[in-house]
């Protein structure tokens, strides 16, 4: 069970730091309107309280929540923005993904 909702916790985090971060990008790179800008704030902000459910300690979770960001922002790229991933791309963000899971899931 640690194991799913953990995983789910950052899965929900990725989705909410990327989707709100997409938000604020399209605000100011695509002049899009303030109430664009402001629902990806309060989705970062969301993003870090989410962040706070999870059972370890604030570095653990921050430094493993990382290899989890890069291949979701892999796959965000690929179902949003239409750009398929290079090999370095796929090769790097499974290293990343490799070391979270070594960072939070390693026997203590």
């Amino acid at each position: 069970m640690f194991l799913f909702s953990t995983i789910g916790l950052f899965l929900i985090a990725a989705i909410a730091e990327i989707g709100g971060g997409y938000l604020v990008w399209h605000w100011l790179r695509d002049k899009k309107t303030l109430t664009v800008g402001l629902l990806g704030s309060i989705i970062l902000v969301l993003y870090g309280i989410i962040q706070t459910f999870q059972p370890s300690n604030f570095g653990r979770v921050y430094a493993a929540y990382g290899g989890i960001f890069v291949m979701m922002a892999i796959v965000w790229g690929l179902i949003l923005d239409k750009k398929r991933p290079d090999r370095f791309e796929i090769v790097g963000g499974f290293i990343v993904l490799l070391g979270a899971l070594i960072i939070f899931y390693a026997p203590r």
